[in-house]
């Protein structure tokens, strides 16, 4: 009985019911805020991951389309412990290849302005690799330099200032054959902080940035285990790069946000 009456009620007020839709539509089109339309709807999670990141326009320090980018970053500074990941550029955006864990500095990053010999910092910024170094050639495109008992990395200011070289060398000048011997210089690639092809070497800015073995806190390097350094060297060409520093300056909002705006312009190149 009750249904008969409810499909007699219907079919009588079809047209009532329609106009009703209609007038609703109209007043939720009215009463929709702006900017709310249905894209807003389908955005997706923010990226996540330093190579998404990278992807998603979310890091300060430029890549310059690298093929290969490596990512060195600190919790907050004073930090030593690092994460380490490596990226490489495909088709579809950079993808991360690896992760591993390892130290820089005894200081952590430094801050702007802050980086000098004998500080304990690691600096901060966007830096090329196009040399390497240690015990054999892995099989690296990477200038290398294979360290036998006359190397020295020149610490001395001078035309040797951070620069590699042979011979008996001064005081400051690091022994490599020594470094190597005790575990830190197996593989090495040369971080470009202070030294052309990425800026002007500057006498006194710190010298002998390395991407190196021995996994220990270091005075200024990146430390990390021989497996992570052998991996990067084979896969590394002349250009590839190691973002470098701690995380909130590292990785920002995007440009277009007003967010990315905010704070101090970061360091490097």
């Amino acid at each position: 009985m009750g249904r008969r009456v409810r499909r007699g009620w219907w079919a009588a007020g079809t047209g009532a019911a329609a106009l009703v839709l209609v007038v609703a539509l109209l007043l939720a089109d009215a009463l929709w805020p702006p900017g709310m339309d249905g894209a807003a709807s389908t955005a997706g999670p923010p990226a996540t991951g330093p190579c998404a990141r990278l992807n998603a326009g979310e890091v300060a320090y430029p890549a310059h389309d690298a093929g290969r980018v490596t990512f060195a970053t600190a919790a907050a500074y004073s930090e030593s412990r690092v994460r380490i990941t490596g990226c490489a550029r495909t088709a579809r955006g950079y993808v991360q290849e690896w992760q591993a864990t390892g130290f820089a500095g005894v200081s952590g990053f430094a801050p702007p302005g802050k980086m000098w010999e004998d500080t304990g910092y690691s600096p901060a910024g966007s830096f090329t690799f196009t040399e390497a170094l240690g015990r054999a050639d892995p099989g690296t495109a990477l200038e290398y330099h294979t360290i036998n008992r006359r190397s020295r990395w020149g610490g001395e200011h001078g035309p040797t200032y951070n620069q590699y070289f042979e011979g008996r060398g001064g005081a400051a000048d690091e022994n490599l054959w020594r470094y190597l011997r005790e575990g830190h210089y197996e593989q090495a690639a040369v971080i470009n902080w202070n030294r052309e092809p990425d800026m002007p070497t500057v006498q006194g800015a710190s010298f002998a940035i390395f991407f190196h073995t021995g996994n220990t806190v270091t005075v200024g390097c990146i430390s990390t285990d021989l497996d992570t350094v052998t991996a990067l060297l084979r896969t590394a060409v002349p250009g590839d790069r190691i973002i470098m520093g701690v995380e909130r300056d590292v990785f920002a909002a995007p440009a277009a946000s007003p967010a990315a705006t905010s704070g101090p312009p970061p360091a490097g190149l």
